[in-house]
Order: structure tokens, then C-alpha cells, then sequence
């Protein structure tokens, strides 16, 4: 039901994360959940199920942690991924972006939950329909951390840059996705991202030096 795009967010944030300790994305449940979570997206259907149970406890737990019910939602969707064709694989998946819409809506300026929701949503097959959803949250996101004062750790940063330069790319929006990929660039960050928007790049205009340093987006 799904298909990931070059990485999981799992493996672009982990192992970067103990440098930086600004965002909710390095809170130790949060990464707790993330290793669980990457693991699901990996097709371990058992770590899917443990995810949702752990989800749904911590859910009731903390009702108002929008994170921990935008991945709720996200953990949703690998469900119905691996379920069996019928009822409950749509339920699965109907509940997965309701889920995921409610927790954005509650918190609409939350950044990683937004991103949380712009990850899974840009990842779902086309037929799914929220590839246009998917966009639209990644330019509200590139406009959100334009403002200086948003405090979001690097990587964090960067891989909102990468994602949101990938929709642009499919939107043949090339020079949106150019500049929005040399901000990531600009970042100086030593991580695999970084390898992964010079390769985006290269691809992009393999003729046009990766010095020529963008202004926008910042």
C-alpha cells in the first residue's frame, strides 16, 4: 500500500539526532517511537502492531501530544499496507489520514507534526489522492521555517528542505525545487541527506554548478 521514497525519515534523522536537541523530534519518546516506526515502514508487520498499540496507549495517555497521534495515524496507514484486501484495509487506511488531519488541524503551526503527516501522505501510491495534500503542507512548511525565530534543529530543517525540494520536482516546479535544495545544502550539515539533494541536483542540472549558492529559500 505504500511506497517509500529513497529513505524512510527514520533513517534521514537517526544518527544525526545527538548533535542537536532543539525539536520534538529528539524528546527520547519521540525517538522511541521513530526507531518503531522506521521499523514498520520497513514491512515488519510486528513492529507495525506494536507501534499501534503503543500509539493508541500513549494516545489516551497524553490527548494532547499532536506528534503522538500524527504518527498514530501514519501507523494506521502501514496497517491497512499490510493488511488483507477487503473492509478492513480501507478502514486502515480512512482512519490513517483522518487521524493524521485531526492532529494537524489541532496544531496547525506544530511543524513536526505537519511534517509527520507531509512524509506519509507524499508517500501513499497516487491513487490514494494526497499527493496534492502532501504539497501543499511541504510549501506551508518551507514558509514556516523561513522565520528566524523558529527554533527546529538542522537536520530537522534539512530534511523538510529535501522532501518539500522532491514535491516541487514532481510539480516540474524545477527552479522551486533547485533553490529549496540549496537551502538544505546550505545548512553545511555532514549527513545523508546532504548526499541525497546533491544527488537530487546533479540530476536536476547536471550542468549547473552546486556553488552557486541560492538566496531563497532561507
Amino acid at each position: 500500500m505504500r511506497t517509500l521514497i529513497c529513505a524512510t525519515l527514520g533513517t534521514l534523522l537517526i544518527g544525526v539526532m545527538s548533535a542537536f536537541a532543539v525539536d520534538a523530534f529528539h524528546e527520547p519518546l519521540i525517538q522511541e517511537i521513530q526507531a518503531l516506526h522506521e521499523k514498520a515502514e520497513k514491512g515488519d508487520k510486528q513492529a507495525t502492531r506494536e507501534l499501534i498499540e503503543r500509539l493508541e496507549a500513549l494516545h489516551k495517555e497524553k490527548p494532547d501530544n499532536h506528534l503522538i497521534f500524527a504518527y498514530l495515524g501514519s501507523a494506521y496507514t502501514l496497517a491497512s499496507r499490510d493488511a488483507f484486501p477487503g473492509p478492513q484495509k480501507l478502514e486502515y487506511l480512512k482512519n490513517g489520514l483522518k487521524t493524521m488531519d485531526l492532529a494537524v488541524d489541532a496544531d496547525p503551526k506544530h511543524i513536526p507534526t505537519r511534517f509527520i503527516r507531509a512524509v506519509n501522505n507524499f508517500n501513499l501510491p497516487a491513487f490514494i489522492n494526497r499527493r496534492d495534500n502532501a504539497r501543499a503542507d511541504f510549501e506551508i512548511l518551507v514558509n514556516q521555517i523561513k522565520d528566524p525565530a523558529v527554533e527546529l534543529d538542522p537536520p530537522t530543517r534539512q530534511a523538510i528542505y529535501y522532501f518539500a525540494g522532491l514535491s516541487f520536482k514532481q510539480l516540474r516546479r524545477k527552479e522551486e525545487a533547485r533553490s529549496t535544495w540549496q537551502a538544505g545544502l546550505n545548512l553545511n550539515l555532514d549527513t545523508e541527506i546532504t548526499a541525497k539533494i546533491t544527488e537530487e541536483l546533479k540530476k536536476l542540472t547536471p550542468d549547473r554548478p552546486l556553488n552557486e549558492r541560492s538566496t531563497t529559500p532561507r
